[in-house]
């Protein structure tokens, strides 16, 4: 398979939200090539999820995304999972924790980020992780390189 290309989760990004309802809470993405060095914990049981993981149908994809991205779904919070090489949502709900050293690099030293957007900014210095992408509830989308911030973010 190609090399995952930041355009790529741009593209998801904005399929998703143009499927977000108002009740939309945001979205939290890490693309990764291995779970070996992740520091994530589920915020709840995977087999009680009633979906059947993992998705790689890109439809599939960004309907479930949208979906489980609202203040009903009890599975909105924390980042979901998606293996770089297949493309596919493999894990729901994970809680981020990046090490304190990645934390302290990623301080913008301006005005306070949120928490979702410092640990995807600090997440995304994980050597296994490729990306990390967010999409807040204003429906601004942001994703973070070894973090940086790329292109066409927008601030909401």
């Amino acid at each position: 398979m190609n090399e995952l290309r930041p355009d790529e989760i741009f593209d998801l990004l904005g399929q998703v939200r143009s499927h977000a309802t108002h009740a939309f809470s945001g979205l939290g993405l890490i693309f990764y090539s291995s779970l070996a060095d992740l520091p994530i914990v589920a915020l709840g049981d995977q087999t009680l999820f009633p979906q059947t993981l993992p998705v790689s149908d890109r439809q599939t994809l960004v309907s479930m995304l949208a979906e489980i991205s609202t203040f009903i779904s009890p599975w909105h919070d924390g980042f979901h999972l998606i293996d770089a090489n297949s493309f596919a949502l493999t894990h729901i709900s994970q809680f981020l924790s990046p090490p304190v050293e990645c934390l302290h690099h990623s301080n913008s030293r301006g005005l306070p980020v949120g928490a979702r957007h410092m640990a995807a900014m600090a997440g995304s210095r994980i050597a296994s992780v490729s990306y990390t992408a967010l999409l807040s509830n204003k429906c601004a989308p942001a994703v973070f390189q070894r973090g940086r911030s790329l292109g066409r973010e927008v601030q909401a």
